[in-house]
């Protein structure tokens, strides 16, 4: 049985101020998969994900969040959407357990047991009010309350940037148990390209409002290689392969099959990191 997309995003285009942030990108999200959105700031991430919740209006292109209108959501695909933005939310003057116990009440499918496990692995006491929270504990009581009534579809905004490495860590492996055990489809932005090597599924890099490339991880370990060229020249390809950036002698394809390279001194396999440094010299 084919699989029905959680989310659609096609030819999206968005400009602000007259500069465009996002360039006819279009990226599809199925069940099970855990996307890692890889770029600098202000390369369209955080723009991306609100278009993809109604809370930004593209200029153009068509956007579908599980099979429905962001503009016209059902209270049901509402309670099945999570979403944890970069600046944490407020609840000043709740306790934590308070402010759990309102956030619960709108979820149904709410699961405790998995509240209360990430309170004691975040290290947050019910009785400490919100706004004696440091940055990090306030956007761990942000994820939990994005995570725990096991979303079909769950949009990460920077997720961990404030988190300490143990937690970051926890929170990852999580995250991608989350997404195997009930269906969902994760789709999160972070500059920490060894979190994305380590619990996604997918990659979507993104430059300059551009999709360069969507896809599997283990493909691109596979098919990304670095290229050291014996002159600046851009030699003759393949058109199987593409090149996702070239300064001087260096060359970064993407496609790469063992064809022969011309002019190539040597063809080296690259991680996200190297990836992520090479395209933004």
């Amino acid at each position: 049985m084919e699989q029905k997309a959680l989310l659609e995003l096609r030819n999206i285009t968005k400009q602000f101020d007259g500069q465009t942030v996002l360039k006819g990108l279009s990226l599809t999200l199925y069940p099970g998969m855990v996307v890692g959105l890889l770029g600098t700031n202000g390369a369209g991430k955080s723009t991306l994900m609100r278009i993809a919740l109604g809370i930004v209006t593209a200029d153009s292109g068509d956007v579908r969040i599980l099979d429905e209108s962001p503009d016209r959501l059902s209270a049901k695909a509402k309670a099945a959407i999570g979403y944890v933005a970069q600046q944490p939310f407020g609840y000043e003057g709740f306790t934590v357990a308070q402010a759990l116990n309102l956030h619960r009440s709108f979820y149904p499918e709410w699961d405790l047991a998995l509240e209360q496990e990430w309170l004691q692995r975040f290290g947050l006491d019910g009785k400490t009010a919100v706004q004696k929270l440091s940055i990090g504990q306030r956007q761990s009581l942000a994820l939990i309350m994005s995570m725990a009534y096991r979303p079909k579809l769950l949009l990460l905004d920077e997720p961990v940037a404030s988190l300490d490495p143990l937690a970051r860590r926890h929170f990852m492996a999580d995250l991608f148990e989350l997404a195997l055990e009930s269906g969902s489809a994760v789709l999160f932005s972070s500059h920490i390209t060894s979190d994305l090597e380590r619990v996604a599924s997918h990659v979507a890099l993104v430059k300059e409002g551009e999709l360069l490339l969507m896809r599997e991880i283990d493909e691109l370990r596979e098919h990304l290689r670095l290229i050291t060229l014996a002159t600046d020249e851009l030699p003759a390809l393949p058109p199987s392969i593409q090149v996702l950036g070239h300064h001087g002698r260096t060359l970064v394809i993407d496609g790469y099959q063992g064809q022969p390279i011309a002019q190539a001194q040597s063809c080296l396999p690259i991680n996200l990191e190297q990836l992520f440094m090479e395209l933004h010299p």
